[in-house]
């Protein structure tokens, strides 16, 4: 597995928290204002304590959400600039690899390799903050759609790393 797999998974995330958060803003409000009415199969779901409950943890949840959004924040704000732009302009505002290179005077090699340094600082400074794998890990455990584009990674790694592997087998055979 790749060492950039979380750098990679929380900057694409990052997109959509502030949109996940309003959702989950909504649900509140929603839950909040429906719990007056207590009737018919509804009554069981509606005790005070079952939408407390629910209002604290989707609270909680969105209190996550934004310590991410701020970690993420601070982690960028300590990259160097050309690194922190590039991060942006790949993984917030979805440009392509060849704009980029191009808008940075990159060759296209160069651009993979300065994403790849980028990466990999930005990842340094989650871990210097004390966010390692396993603490990312239990962090985002209950954020399904977060460990969704954690495992898209994992699997786009491991392909590649299929491929390559079955390409040395190729040429090895071919010699």
């Amino acid at each position: 597995m790749q060492k950039n797999t979380w750098a990679k998974t929380i900057l694409s995330a990052y997109r959509y928290l502030e949109r996940v958060s309003d959702s989950i803003d909504k649900v509140i409000e929603k839950k909040a204002v429906n719990s007056f009415y207590m009737f018919g199969l509804n009554f069981n779901e509606n005790t005070v304590e079952k939408i407390t409950s629910k209002i604290i943890e989707l609270s909680e949840r969105k209190v996550k959400l934004i310590n991410l959004k701020v970690l993420t924040d601070m982690a960028l704000a300590n990259c160097e600039i050309r690194h922190a732009q590039v991060l942006i302009e790949k993984y917030f505002d979805g440009d392509k690899s060849r704009e980029i290179a191009e808008r940075h005077n990159l060759s296209l090699r160069s651009y993979f390799r300065r994403i790849a340094k980028a990466e990999e600082e930005f990842l340094n400074y989650l871990i210097s903050f004390g966010y390692n794998e396993e603490k990312l890990s239990t962090f985002l455990s209950s954020e399904k759609w977060i460990f969704d584009i954690y495992s898209r990674y994992t699997k786009l790694t491991t392909n590649e790393n299929i491929e390559l592997i079955n390409i040395n087998l190729k040429t090895l055979q071919l010699s």
